[in-house]
């Protein structure tokens, strides 16, 4: 079968192929990011940063040639994205500036969204899906987060243009093809590497464009398309010795263990969480709306189970394609669930797969309302869009309140913070456990004391099964040893698995051992006491 063949049969593409929409972006457009900073500006100034924010503000404090090397041994990681942190920030150290370039990236994300749907279907599904892509919870958690999140968001979304437009999209005559081949293919050879080196998870992407290529039967896009992954794969090569460390240090210590009915049911949560978003964190106890949102989901899978027996055509083309591409990437997150463990699938490393999903769900509930307008009464299928919309604006809402019920990120480090400020006295240090945590709470607490530990952040990984007594036996000791010796009174601020779990009960039974507790006071995800010597 031929390339045309292949085009003609399945219908890809037939709006890109028929009319070339405007250049540029509509006025009413900008109303999209608008709505998206006037959510996350208030919270972006107001939070406090976590851990792995923490960690980022860490490794990209004292230049660009110094960050290269931290990322290479602390973070362990693809090193681009912490390369242009430590430019931007050497503009602005602010928190509120690190978090600023998360917001641009998902700003220009919802552009290349809107533009993409447009081209693929028509204006109004752009302005549709553009608008709930701009308040989607998990955009709104990725923009406020100092991490690279929003980036391979971001990249996502180019790679997958920049790969319909060279490599799908159709073309009248052999001058514009080779137009495509100089220029757009170039650029796409360019993004992808820089998606690289700015997360090794964006490869998924790059696996799954060429997946699509061999389901649609285009063996000579195809074989065009290899032969630029192999100059990706060149001009990769000084990652590979990072790569290869990395991974090595990565998977060297503990490695907790794996079932593959847990793997699915945490990327399932996942999928959920960008189709129909409630908590952007699965809670510990299934809320209602959660229940609501899984039995939801059900139903609309039957739905489309039953709708493709009956009307197969309509799940031809775009859904085919971006269905592909979903599945390709959920299948590289599912080996690396086994590969790397649990710790390194959570919702924020899916953000690879964000930007698939979210155009699955666009092709799907695109072509079906498509199909109603052309056979059922179009009154019908304005009903239902209305309906559609209500439903995701409730989940909207409640997924944007549910991110930060207290106002507050993991750790509480600005309330944390004023409180020891607030009821401290000179030579009462503040111990922070685990030492990780450590890195936090001097961006809010300028009082009397010395934090500790105050080195050795990244040192310190998982000794036996995560949450048991074992588990961190050589950090207790470590961080014991930090304390010093004529304190009579010291500050132990806990996270909250101390509390969930047994991974404190070293520390806590030399607490009960040498000190008697005056003062206890929790705050979100973490514990602050006052301690005495006995």
């Amino acid at each position: 079968m031929t390339d045309t063949d292949s085009r003609d049969k399945l219908k890809i593409l037939d709006e890109m192929t028929r009319q070339v929409p405007k250049k540029g972006l509509p006025k009413y457009f900008y109303i999209l990011p608008f709505l998206h900073l006037m959510i996350v500006l208030p919270l972006a100034y107001y939070l406090n940063i976590w851990a792995d924010e923490g960690s980022t503000l860490y490794t990209t404090q004292n230049g660009f040639f110094q960050t290269l090397q931290n990322t290479l041994q602390d973070e362990k990681q693809a090193p681009l994205y912490f390369l242009l942190m430590s430019l931007w920030r050497s503009i602005n150290d602010s928190i509120f500036f690190a978090r600023l370039f998360s917001m641009i990236c998902s700003l220009i994300s919802i552009g290349i969204l809107f533009d993409l749907v447009r081209k693929i279907w028509n204006e109004k599904i752009a302005a549709f899906a553009a608008f709930f892509f701009s308040i989607h919870p998990y955009l709104i958690f990725v923009s406020l987060e100092i991490r690279g999140y929003a980036l391979m968001v971001l990249l996502s979304l180019l790679l997958i243009k920049l790969f319909f437009t060279g490599h799908l999209e159709r073309r009248k005559t052999e001058v514009e093809r080779q137009r495509i081949i100089t220029n757009k293919q170039i650029l796409f050879i360019t993004v992808a590497t820089f998606s690289l080196y700015t997360n090794y998870y964006l490869g998924f992407i790059l696996v799954a464009l060429f997946a699509i290529l061999m389901v649609l039967e285009r063996w000579r896009a195809a074989a065009k398309y290899f032969w630029q992954m192999l100059i990706v794969g060149v001009l990769i090569i000084p990652l590979i010795w990072a790569i290869k460390m990395q991974f090595a240090i990565n998977t060297g210590g503990y490695f907790p263990s794996t079932n593959w009915i847990e793997g699915l049911k945490m990327i399932w949560n996942h999928f959920l969480t960008f189709v129909l978003p409630t908590e952007i964190y699965t809670p510990e106890n299934q809320t209602f709306i959660s229940f609501v949102r899984v039995w939801l989901v059900r139903v609309a899978g039957l739905t489309a189970v039953i709708v493709l027996l009956f009307k197969r055509r309509i799940f031809n083309g775009r859904v085919l394609i971006f269905g592909t591409l979903s599945a390709v990437i959920f299948g590289f997150l599912y080996l690396a669930y086994f590969l790397l463990s649990v710790f390194y699938i959570e919702i924020r490393h899916a953000a690879v797969w964000f930007a698939s999903v979210y155009l699955l769900m666009t092709a799907v509930l695109a072509e079906l309302f498509h199909y109603e307008r052309r056979e059922i009464k179009k009154s019908i299928g304005i009903y239902a869009v209305g309906v559609l919309a209500v439903v995701l604006l409730s989940f909207y809402i409640y997924g944007i309140y549910a991110i930060y019920p207290n106002l507050t990120k993991r750790g509480d480090w600005a309330r944390v913070g004023r409180f020891i400020e607030q009821n401290e006295k000179a030579n009462q240090p503040v111990i922070v456990f685990p030492n990780y945590d450590a890195i936090n709470l001097p961006y809010y607490y300028a009082g009397k004391n010395k934090i500790l530990p105050d080195e050795n952040f990244f040192k310190w990984d998982y000794e036996a099964e995560f949450g048991s007594a074992d588990s961190q036996t050589k950090q207790t000791e470590y961080v014991v040893s930090t304390i010093p010796e004529r304190a009579e009174e010291i500050w132990l601020v806990t996270e909250d698995g101390c509390q969930r779990t047994k991974a404190c009960l070293p520390l806590e039974k030399f607490v009960k051992e040498n000190y008697t507790i005056i003062e206890t006071t929790d705050f979100y995800k973490e514990r602050v006491r006052l301690l005495r010597k006995k």
